[in-house]
């Protein structure tokens, strides 16, 4: 048969990739018969792995009863249901949801909505979206614009709107000085510095990801800096975003990332664990005050939508999904995160490993060329792949990335399995990463051994 061109992409469906014919579990299994530990949970999608029953059941039951309506025009109970479960457990303050199809799509609406408040209320000129360098908030336009990935954004950038960027929240490389809450404040003080540069008039909102994700995956400040960021929000009247697309349901311990600083945003943009991978759906969360000016009383209105916004089968499994959520599921998540930090507390310190991070079920490894100085590796040695591909021979799917040091440089891995990973399979992570590292880490002094190329 013949290729066709436009099947394979970059980072997308490659007809070379191994053909996952089975999921059940934390386990995939490949045509070749491979049975592999997705130590990934997809890209931290399947938070409850590949076996919550019933989903099927609900779906063709929405299936023959209302696969879809114009939300234009029409209401169905399934996303006013889930609206409700949502507003139910998301942090208080968060009244309302705005329901699409992706995470990319929630950080549109975010800032969307962002832009349409401030105009509702008075301040026309608010138009800018703050974000962080080396973060990232979807592949569309707006979000690629708010996103921090160089990597990602280098390609579109004459597509892009010039929204300002501040550093990361990355204290293993903050030059900051005194104790983790001083740096906080100090790293958060970038943001306030920032708007006073662009002009609080101009600046709608600032966007994050309470713990950092595949950019700089498990990264996460002293909570000082959140409460720093939202009392700068405060005073300038910008909202703040918070990202919650990989990090909510229990990914970082918590149901929501967010609630590890006691602060609440003024929008919360979800994803991914939203229907652990069974449909797609995403929503945007606010606040009753956003929510109230666009109540049709007031005059205003929010001009946005999606073809597929709440529809009906997607807003029915995430009913379903949601309910498995629980004290106990982020209990066994938070154990199995402990449990697979103790398999790999020999890479703490490993002489490749430079900063070893864990938030909850999310684990960042990054790799470095020297402990001392912190120095990445050549890029075009591709050190996170090699310890992905080492890794997925012994049995287990990772997620690798680069450019987590300025966008470039920079390798790292990251390991976020089901909530739900039995101990067996965390063993078997373990080993598997363990053996990687190490096998990476040997290949490479070889390398130097015969007089090759070491670090930049």
């Amino acid at each position: 048969m013949e290729e066709t061109l436009f099947y394979k992409w970059d980072g997308g469906i490659d007809p070379g990739f191994p053909e996952v014919v089975e999921a059940h579990d934390a386990y995939l299994v490949t045509a070749d018969g491979d049975r592999l530990v997705d130590a990934a949970a997809g890209a931290a999608v399947a938070n409850l792995g590949h076996s919550v029953s019933g989903v099927g059941e609900v779906a063709a039951e929405q299936l023959s009863e209302v696969a879809y309506i114009s939300t234009s025009h029409f209401a169905h109970e399934a996303p006013e249901r889930l609206t409700d479960r949502l507003v139910e457990i998301t942090p208080d303050g968060l009244s309302a949801a705005f329901l699409v199809g992706s995470g990319s799509e929630a950080n549109e609406t975010a800032f969307k909505l962002a832009r349409a408040y401030h105009h509702a209320t008075g301040n026309p000129e608010k138009h800018a979206i703050v974000g962080r360098w080396q973060s990232y908030h979807g592949a569309t336009l707006g979000a690629l614009s708010a996103s921090g990935n160089t990597g990602r954004r280098a390609l579109y950038a004459p597509q892009l709107n010039e929204w300002p960027h501040i550093p990361p929240a990355y204290p293993y490389r903050w030059p900051y000085g005194g104790s983790a809450e001083e740096q906080a404040i100090a790293a958060a003080g970038e943001l306030e510095t920032t708007i006073l540069q662009v002009g609080p008039e101009n600046v709608a909102a600032f966007v994050a990801e309470p713990v950092s994700g595949a950019s700089i995956p498990a990264a996460h400040p002293d909570p000082a800096y959140y409460r720093e960021v939202r009392r700068i929000c405060d005073e300038y009247d910008v909202l703040f975003i918070a990202d919650e697309v990989m990090t909510g349901f229990g990914r970082t311990g918590e149901p929501f990332a967010i609630e590890r600083y006691g602060v609440v945003p003024d929008m919360m943009s979800l994803g991914k664990g939203i229907t652990a991978g069974y449909a797609p759906l995403a929503a945007t969360m606010v606040s009753e005050e956003i929510a109230r000016a666009f109540d049709a009383d007031e005059g205003a209105s929010f001009g946005h939508g999606h073809t597929f916004s709440a529809n009906p089968v997607s807003s029915a499994v995430a009913c379903h999904v949601l309910e498995r959520y629980g004290p106990d599921v982020f209990e066994t998540g938070r154990e199995r995160g402990q449990e697979l930090a103790a398999e790999l507390e020999t890479l703490v310190d490993h002489p490749m490993v430079g900063d070893f991070r864990r938030a909850g079920a999310m684990i960042g490894i990054e790799f470095v060329a020297d402990r001392e100085t912190k120095t990445p590796f050549d890029p075009s040695l591709s050190v996170g792949r090699q310890v992905y591909e080492e890794a997925m021979d012994r049995g287990a799917y990772t997620y690798p990335g680069s450019g987590s040091v300025d966008g470039h440089r920079g390798d790292h891995l990251m390991l976020a399995p089901p909530l739900t990973i039995d101990e067996a399979a965390v063993e078997t992570v373990g080993r598997a990463v363990r053996g990687a590292v190490e096998a990476v880490y040997r290949e490479l002094e070889g390398v130097r051994a015969d007089g090759g190329r070491d670090t930049p």
